[in-house]
């Protein structure tokens, strides 16, 4: 089986449909998403009926519960603040109960899903440390964990390595070891790359793939300034961080 992991979307609709795009042209069987469908870009509403529309299932992530009051924001930035209050603002009872009802964790052929990390996903903590490691493999029994919310692909392992993204070749998984791989953002990457980016796992080839793919930047950063959210939401989109 081929799925896919798209995660950090962040009501960016232009990077959401040319990854839907290019997963079609790749004989994935199923579409999981990692969590924070919205906030920070204008079209919460329309990424919200895509990932129902495509996905197998979904994680929740910080902005989704935030934007219906189920996580504090007090922590978030003014930026991501303004956000969620505009977010929640334009969305409608229905899409506020699918963010809602979305789960923590989710699992599927012998892998788990969470936003954030293993250990308390609700925290919404970050991993970024391989000094932070093992106490992650010690909160799941699988030998995948799939996560999101630095909005920066990379890969570790239970031997404490780092090793970063190679779109030119997959990374071959072997046997005994254990992973947790961020998927990147489709919506808003942090790696100093713009491109959306987003994940393939291969069960049966026992390989992941990170992909890259272009968008249409201009229209996606044009609707968060006409929207009134801040310009800093906008021009980052350009520097990909």
């Amino acid at each position: 089986m081929k799925y896919a992991l798209i995660s950090d979307i962040h009501g960016n609709l232009q990077a959401l449909e040319r990854v839907i795009e290019d997963i079609a042209e790749r004989q994935v069987d199923e579409i999981y998403c990692v969590g924070d469908i919205v906030g920070y870009g204008a079209q919460p509403s329309e990424c919200i009926t895509e990932i129902k529309r495509i996905c197998r299932g979904s994680v929740a992530g910080n902005h989704d519960w935030a934007a219906v009051g189920k996580t504090d924001i007090g922590f978030f930035n003014k930026e991501a603040k303004a956000a969620v209050l505009w977010t929640s603002e334009n969305l409608d009872f229905e899409e506020k109960r699918f963010l809602a009802e979305l789960p923590l964790k989710l699992y599927f052929d012998n892998a788990m899903i969470v936003h954030g990390t293993p250990v308390a996903p609700e925290k919404w903590d970050y991993l970024l440390y391989t000094n932070r490691l093992g106490a992650q493999f010690a909160y799941f029994s699988e030998p995948i964990c799939f996560i999101g919310h630095s909005h920066v692909p990379v890969v570790w392992t239970n031997a404490y390595e780092r090793i970063p993204p190679d779109t030119e070749k997959p990374l071959k998984l072997e046997e005994g070891r254990r992973y947790i791989i961020n998927v990147g953002s489709v919506g808003q990457p942090r790696d100093g790359d713009p491109r959306a980016c987003y994940s393939i796992f291969d069960s049966e080839k026992k390989a992941v793939y990170i992909r890259r793919v272009e968008y249409d930047i201009d229209t996606a950063a044009n609707l968060i300034r006409d929207a009134g959210l801040p310009e800093k939401l906008a021009s980052r989109l350009y520097r990909g961080f």
